[in-house]
């Protein structure tokens, strides 16, 4: 008869930091009469590990970030909507460290943490550790620590065995969470059956099973989530092959073909739309990376444009005295043009003085302009001039990519028109080809102050169809 065995062991006492994990096992193993053999399979909580190995956090010892802060005001009203209890900024901001990027932030944390996993608040644990500031942070190398307990376990009792350790994820599209494999030795993750048969003869073509995640999820039901005090789960009975070297993260699938990651970007590509301001104040003094805005004009050349004709140039004016003597030329053509208007001197010093400093202080300030080289031509001017409103149009679609790309670098910018008021002074100024026209100034810099959203238009009021309109 076939079967298997789920054994847990109960008498593993409180982990301290420091504690032989292999040793307190095999004492355990002898208090309840058990010995190891052959092909038996160790599953040890987390937990335990983090522990033993001293991967103990006090948050009152933790000063939160920027970011850190920044996350704690966004997701706040949302834990508090789902009556959920809030994380504190020491909290996010060791979430923070222990992750390698935040996939999503809504009433809970999904992150790829350090190791690659995917899995809320970066695998950190706040239940089983004595002391109310207390967490557990995931074991930096949990093959490691496997490898480590299972060699000393052998060595004592000369019998092939394998160690998993487990913890307990969420899954995206299914409530509840379930126990997973996050560090292994002794047998491959792993099991491939492609080449085997079914009943009825068909040859297996793509059926790989995640063994080592089922072990995990079924000594999870023995171990529990509470206060069960089973740590350490002793499986018998599964039949493996036994492997000396191994590596949990063959159980990691490859970003590019994860379709729950692809789904999440877009979810990122919405939140990027919806959240991006125009950020007209004064910028902070941090160091924006040349790299990053040469990044970001190269994903703006992939905007719609008429023709693919690719009309948009981006000048980049970086702070010096050209850049000064440009806006002080233009702001000498402004006062001229708003006197001839009559405006008082008063509302001419206002007007410059609204956007002189963000031109001539911005960390950087971008210029897109229109190539009319790169125009058709026609025998008409009537579509001649339809030719540049759609090359006007493609360059503004460019400079929208190229906002957004901004905005998911964490920079803020904003879209000024002064230049289609001075473009024979700026095409001067700068010696630019004769086919160039300035379009725009975008100013760019890492922002000092978080802007409001502004009103929106209710969908109603912008939303029609063709059978609005009818004649009635």
């Amino acid at each position: 008869m076939k079967k298997i065995e789920i054994i847990g062991l109960q008498t593993i006492p409180l982990i301290e930091p420091g504690n032989d994990l292999a040793e307190i096992i095999l004492d355990a193993l002898n208090r309840e009469k058990l010995s190891l053999v052959n092909g038996d399979i160790l599953l040890i909580a987390q937990t335990i590990v983090s522990k033993s190995t001293g991967m103990i956090k006090d948050l009152r010892e933790i000063i939160p970030s920027k970011k850190a802060l920044e996350l704690n005001e966004k997701i706040a009203p949302k834990m508090r909507a789902k009556d959920l209890p809030e994380k504190s900024p020491e909290l996010i901001e060791c979430i923070l460290r222990e992750s390698k990027k935040i996939l999503k932030a809504e009433h809970v944390i999904i992150t790829e943490t350090n190791h690659g996993f995917i899995c809320a608040n970066a695998g950190i644990d706040k239940s089983n550790v004595k002391g109310e500031s207390k967490i557990t942070v995931l074991p930096k190398n949990p093959d490691k620590e496997a490898e480590k307990i299972r060699m000393h376990l052998e060595k004592k009792t000369n019998k092939k065995i394998a160690v998993i350790i487990t913890d307990s994820f969420g899954r995206p599209f299914r409530n509840g969470s379930v126990g997973v494999a996050i560090g292994i030795s002794g047998m491959n993750p792993l099991l491939d059956k492609r080449g085997h048969v079914d009943l009825f003869g068909y040859k297996l073509q793509s059926t790989i099973i995640a063994q080592a995640d089922n072990l995990a999820a079924a000594a999870s039901l023995m171990m529990g989530e509470s206060n069960e005090g089973i740590p350490v789960v002793l499986m018998r009975g599964y039949n493996f092959i036994w492997k000396e070297k191994s590596r949990i993260d063959s159980l990691l699938r490859k970003e590019e073909e994860d379709l729950f990651r692809i789904n999440e970007s877009l979810e990122n590509v919405k939140e990027i739309l919806k959240s991006r301001r125009s950020y007209k104040i004064e910028f902070s003094d941090q160091h924006v990376n040349k790299k990053i805005i040469e990044n970001c004009i190269e994903i703006a050349r992939w905007a719609p444009n008429a023709h693919n004709a690719q009309p948009w140039r981006y000048i980049v004016l970086e702070k010096n005295e050209t850049r000064i003597k440009l806006i002080n030329q233009m702001n000498e053509k402004l006062k001229k043009d708003l006197k001839r208007e009559g405006k008082s001197q008063e509302f001419i010093n206002n007007k410059i003085n609204k956007t002189r400093f963000n031109f001539i202080e911005a960390p950087y300030l971008i210029l897109p302009c229109l190539d009319k080289k790169d125009l058709e031509k026609y025998h008409d001017s009537e579509r001649d001039q339809k030719e540049f409103i759609m090359a006007v149009q493609s360059v503004s679609n460019s400079i929208t990519y190229f906002l957004l790309a901004l905005h998911a670098k964490n920079l803020a910018a904003c879209w000024y028109c002064a230049p289609l008021f001075a473009q024979e002074i700026i095409k001067e100024t700068l010696n630019l080809p004769s086919s160039y026209l300035p379009l725009a100034f975008i100013t760019i810099g890492y922002p000092k102050k978080e802007i409001k959203a502004p009103s929106r238009k209710d969908l109603t009021e912008i939303l029609f169809y063709s059978e609005h309109f009818k004649k009635r």
